[in-house]
C-alpha cells in the first residue's frame, strides 16, 4: 500500500525568546492530545497521549516554515531543533537560523502574525481506531490516532485542516470499511498531501465514506 502522509494544524500560541547572543528561540505545540480536529472530510480526529513519542525520540525530525523545505528552520540531527511530548502534546523548540527565513519568522513571531503550528505525519500500522462514541456536536465518527510517525513540524501563516481522497481511503482501509472501484485507486493515491481545503461534502467518495463510517463500527 502506498504511504499516505497527512498534515494537521495546532492552534496553540507560539512563544519566542532571545538568547544572550541575540539569537531567537521559538517554541510551540505541533499537536495537543485529546483535542478534536475540524471536519476532515467526513470524520473528526483526536491524537491520543503517547502517539508520536517513539518517532520524536528516534526520527531526524526537521522544522520548516509553511511546510516549505526551501525554508528550513532546523533539524534534530544538527541540534537546532528539539522535540518531545509532555502532558499537553507534542512540542518543538527551534533555534532560529540567521537566514532570511529565520529572521522573517522571528519578526513575525514578535508581531504576533503567525497563527500556529502544523506537522506532517504517517499513521503506523494498527495506529488508528474508531472511537466508541461519535462526536456529540456534529454526529461525525471520530478517528483516534494511537501511533504515528512524525516527520516534520513548524510554524505556518495560513493554517488549514487538509485532507485528500488518498487520506480518506487510508482511513477506510485501516478501519476495514467501505469499498471503492479499481479505477478510483490510481491517481488520487499519491503519497503527497498538501494544504488544500477538505473535499466538498457532495463528493461521491466522501459521502460514501461518511455513510460507511456512520453505519458500521469496528
Amino acid at each position: 500500500m502506498t504511504e499516505t502522509r497527512e498534515l494537521r494544524f495546532a492552534t496553540s500560541p507560539l512563544e519566542e525568546r532571545s538568547r544572550d547572543d541575540g539569537r531567537v528561540v521559538m517554541r510551540g505545540y505541533a499537536y495537543r492530545f485529546n483535542e478534536l480536529s475540524h471536519n476532515l472530510g467526513g470524520f473528526r480526529e483526536r491524537i491520543m497521549p503517547g502517539a508520536g513519542a517513539p518517532s520524536l525520540r528516534q526520527n531526524d525530525v526537521y522544522a520548516t516554515f509553511n511546510h516549505d523545505t526551501q525554508a528550513l528552520l532546523g533539524r534534530v540531527s544538527s541540534g537546532t531543533l528539539t522535540v518531545g511530548e509532555d502532558r499537553e502534546g507534542g512540542w518543538y523548540e527551534i533555534d532560529l537560523p540567521d537566514t532570511t527565513t529565520g529572521r522573517d519568522v522571528a519578526a513575525l513571531l514578535k508581531r504576533g502574525d503567525l497563527a500556529g503550528s502544523s506537522f506532517t505525519f504517517r499513521v503506523l500500522d494498527g495506529g488508528q481506531r474508531r472511537s466508541e462514541a461519535d462526536d456529540p456536536e456534529t454526529g461525525l465518527p471520530v478517528r483516534e490516532i494511537t501511533a504515528m510517525d512524525v516527520m516534520e513540524v513548524g510554524p505556518v501563516v495560513n493554517p488549514a485542516y487538509p485532507t485528500t481522497q488518498a487520506a480518506l481511503r487510508s482511513v477506510e482501509r485501516a478501519l476495514g470499511i467501505g469499498e471503492f472501484a479499481p479505477e478510483e485507486r490510481t491517481a488520487d493515491d499519491a503519497p503527497a498531501v498538501t494544504d488544500h481545503p477538505a473535499i466538498p461534502a457532495g463528493d461521491d467518495f466522501t459521502a460514501r465514506t461518511l455513510r460507511a463510517l456512520t453505519e458500521r463500527s469496528v
